[in-house]
């Protein structure tokens, strides 16, 4: 059963969230709360959402710089989207984008949240905050995916928080291929690949 969803992108985005906001960090912060406060879902989108939907849902995004590519996964065509946008707060930037994978003109079958910022006290806080959500609501977290900043990018542990959706969540440091600079990452993401048998 999809999980009840009243509101589009443009208002989930927005409601939470204002880049015009005094208070930069608490604005992100307050997002990245909102991101994980609804099970398996946020922004409206979840496992197993039609085309039709996401389409209505993510046209025409103010504030939101959109990408398109196509791909394929295991023999399957792919559609990938992705939206971003930027927060400042003094003299600290925090990148946000949202990623989404259908099947083509199918189904959403992944979607994520990511976060990344040079400030890697920003990250820890939003890796803090988003961490302790989910623990509450999931408490096999801690077992599943422990509480610390991964340094092995091939360490990616995820729990099943449905038979239909699996749930990620990293915090890791990385460096910027074109500045050169190290960069704080904090990753969210929901897996509905099984249903589909793309892995």
């Amino acid at each position: 059963m999809a999980p009840m969803v009243t509101e589009n992108f443009v208002a989930a985005s927005n409601a939470s969230t204002s880049v015009t906001t005094a208070d930069e960090a608490d604005a992100i912060l307050k997002e990245a709360k909102a991101i994980v406060a609804q099970p398996e879902t946020f922004y409206t989108l979840y496992v197993g959402m039609p085309h039709s939907d996401f389409r209505a849902n993510f046209s025409n995004l103010p504030g939101w710089e959109a990408r398109h590519y196509e791909s394929s996964v295991a023999n399957k065509n792919i559609t990938g989207w992705e939206y971003m946008r930027t927060f400042y707060e003094k003299d600290k930037v925090v990148c946000q984008k949202v990623s989404i994978k259908q099947l083509r003109n199918g189904p959403v079958y992944q979607h994520s949240n990511t976060f990344i910022t040079e400030d890697k006290t920003t990250a820890a806080k939003i890796y803090r905050e988003m961490y302790t959500i989910l623990k509450n609501r999931y408490p096999m977290l801690e077992k599943s995916i422990p509480y610390r900043i991964t340094t092995n990018l091939h360490y990616t542990p995820f729990f099943q928080a449905s038979p239909s959706a699996d749930i990620q969540l990293l915090f890791y440091k990385s460096i910027n291929a074109t500045k050169g600079s190290r960069e704080y990452v904090v990753y969210y993401a929901i897996y509905g690949g099984q249903v589909y048998n793309l892995y």
